[in-house]
């Protein structure tokens, strides 16, 4: 692969280890790291946008309320499987949670996008480079996608990182429209931390 993909993902690990472990604050954190890699992202990446149809729009919504289900109900077993774990979870759902309107902001117009440009416009496409297989591809990337999210030191978190990975990375593949993968995300986040949070 391209050194521009290992210097990339060596960086996003390094913004990612510093939003979450570091005393530095933790919004001013994280929305530098995906304005610098949705920089980063369109200098390198070649995106796939298509004419959105009302069709590919239903599933991008609607992909966005699946990955809000699966949240939802793996948030009501762990409860019953894993009350520990999720108490952790918990405390890092506190973190992330957005408590000014800039955070709100920043959050819909530039870590959302930020994450999708980079993880799904420019990884997986590069993954996609070097490997025919979709499965594959999807899978690989996914693993990607969580790794950088290790710093959280959560099984459950990273399971679920992994989960959105999933969802995502088949969305982009299938409708190879980049700003419908954004749409899923912001339908998810928009359930998962404004009108309906789990925690």
């Amino acid at each position: 692969m391209h050194k521009n993909f290992f210097l990339l993902f060596i960086l996003v690990h390094i913004l990612l280890a510093i939003s979450f472990l570091s005393d530095l604050p933790f919004w001013i954190m994280f929305t530098i790291s995906f304005f610098l890699l949705s920089i980063a992202a369109i200098r390198y990446g070649k995106f796939d946008t298509k004419t959105i149809s009302i069709t590919n729009l239903a599933f991008a919504i609607l992909s966005g309320l699946l990955m809000y289900g699966l949240f939802f109900t793996g948030k009501i077993s762990s409860e019953l499987l894993f009350p520990n774990v999720l108490t952790d979870v918990s405390a890092l759902y506190m973190k992330v949670q957005p408590q000014l309107t800039w955070h709100y902001m920043v959050l819909f117009l530039i870590i959302i996008p930020g994450e999708e440009l980079f993880w799904r416009g420019f990884i997986q496409k590069k993954v996609e480079d070097h490997f025919e297989n979709k499965l594959l591809v999807i899978v690989i990337s996914s693993l990607l996608y969580m790794s950088a999210n290790l710093y959280t030191f959560n099984p459950l978190f990273l399971l679920a990182t992994f989960a959105g990975g999933v969802v995502w990375g088949t969305l982009y593949m299938w409708n190879r429209n980049i700003l419908l993968t954004i749409l899923s995300h912001l339908v998810f986040n928009l359930f998962f931390l404004v009108l309906f949070p789990i925690f």
